[in-house]
């Protein structure tokens, strides 16, 4: 009896580390998409930093800018050539959600350090 409950313990523990090899892998591929987004996405809260460093300016305008992304990417032909994050098992909801909240706590980040110097 004690070695199923030991067989149940360490299957457990392996059905959970290939659950967080998973979800390292989809983060892995979300992050490598948002490399060259970051430049474009810098460059939007700088322009926004210039005409008014507000914070609900900013994450309304990159709530904005993710559903135009969503929106270009529910194309046929754009979502052809960004296949790659589909490999990967990454939903679109997770895949835009995680984009919004990490460019977004970015943009917080840079406009508070921003504020702390004006």
């Amino acid at each position: 009896m004690i070695n199923s409950e030991k067989l149940g313990f360490s299957q457990n523990i392996s059905v959970r580390i290939n659950v967080i090899t998973n979800m390292r892998k989809q983060l892995k591929s979300i992050f490598n998409y948002y490399k060259p987004l970051s430049f474009w996405s810098l460059l939007v809260t700088m322009g926004i930093i210039m005409v008014q460093p507000n914070l609900i300016l900013a994450l309304s305008t990159k709530l904005f800018l993710t559903f135009v992304l969503w929106m270009m990417l529910s194309d046929r032909k754009v979502r052809q050539r960004l296949r790659f994050y589909k490999i990967s098992g990454v939903s679109n909801f997770k895949f835009f959600s995680t984009l919004f909240l990490f460019d977004s706590l970015l943009t917080v980040a840079i406009i508070v350090g921003v504020k702390g110097f004006i």
